[in-house]
């Protein structure tokens, strides 16, 4: 049984999984809160794969940490230490620092002087991309970070990061995904979009031969070794690292912890159809490798703090992240 750990209202991304709508038979799968696990002393005998921990706040995260170390204590395989896993911001500095990316993040609350632009700005905390334009020179950024405080927002939580993409025809970017399962590495696909933070795609764009290549690398599945050394960097046992080619090297924008897996659907052409047969059946197939446990209930030894949360808060719930 895989076990997905989400924070409340965030369960949508592995639902395919937990409804078996990935058109390959899957493990069974199901999910629990955060909010639960952190007010009982039972789960259930399966892998426990901690997600969106760049959505919990920091005293959540320790809570997580502590909940993941009671699991391994009674022998349950857990994926995505919460005291290992990196945060966007301290991922893209060490991705940096390492030599793998050569664009830099700064945070936005302390007087960035970013070493090259353009730059854009974009949130820590969430996955909906940038929320301003390209920012060309000092000037203007620092007249940007004036005017959101200026409009009433908070500069905390926002992360001013250096522009790095490359069309692969004019007009057109392109990124790839890649997931870790485990130990297993697994190349998704490709998104095409009209606009260089490519993020959900836009159908049309692609031409044959993109299709084509997108086949082979997806049927290939060999990532890059700078792919696998940022997941290995950041702490990430389960998740998709988005990356594209950038003047002939390979750059990682993010790793999401918690990324939405499609049901199986109607891609149009026949060439995409195919490529997307072979992710299902590689992905179904690591999904198998991976898991462990019948299901049966296990008790575990809550930490000091999860039962002083449980005694202050058993009836609390969360709010919903946006």
């Amino acid at each position: 049984m895989l076990v997905f750990v989400t924070s409340r209202g965030h369960s949508f991304p592995v639902h395919t999984l937990v409804n078996n709508r990935l058109g390959e038979a899957t493990p069974p799968c199901r999910v629990v809160s955060y909010d639960d696990l952190f007010t009982t002393n039972q789960t259930v005998n399966g892998v426990h794969i901690f997600t969106g921990i760049d959505q919990l706040y920091d005293w959540e995260v320790v809570l997580a940490a502590d909940l993941c170390r009671a699991l391994k204590a009674k022998g349950i395989v857990c994926l995505n230490d919460p005291a290992r896993v990196m945060s966007r911001f301290e991922l893209l500095r060490n991705l940096h620092e390492e030599g793998i990316n050569p664009f830099n993040a700064y945070r936005a609350d302390a007087r960035p002087k970013p070493a090259r632009f353009p730059v854009f700005i974009r949130r820590e905390f969430d996955h909906r991309g940038p929320v301003t334009d390209l920012i060309h020179d000092q000037a203007e950024l620092d007249r940007v970070l004036a005017g959101i405080r200026a409009d009433g927002r908070t500069l905390r939580g926002l992360l001013v990061i250096e522009y790095a993409a490359e069309p692969i025809a004019p007009g057109i970017w392109r990124k790839l995904g890649t997931a870790r399962i485990g130990g297993a590495y697994h190349i998704l696909g490709h998104v095409v979009q009209d606009h260089w933070a490519a993020k959900h795609g836009k159908l049309g764009l692609a031409t044959d031969p993109m299709y084509e290549e997108e086949r082979a690398i997806v049927a290939a599945n060999q990532p890059p070794e700078v792919v696998k050394r940022a997941f290995e960097l950041s702490g990430i046992e389960w998740g998709r690292a988005d990356h594209a080619t950038v003047d002939g090297r390979e750059v990682i924008y993010e790793i999401n912890t918690n990324p939405w897996i499609y049901r199986v659907r109607n891609m149009g052409a026949d060439v995409r159809q195919e490529t997307m047969a072979i992710a299902r059946e590689r992905f179904a197939r690591l999904l198998w490798q991976t898991d462990a446990g019948d299901g049966s209930p296990v008790l575990f030894e809550p930490s000091d703090r999860l039962v002083g949360y449980r005694n202050m808060n058993s009836d609390a719930i969360s709010p919903i992240r946006p």
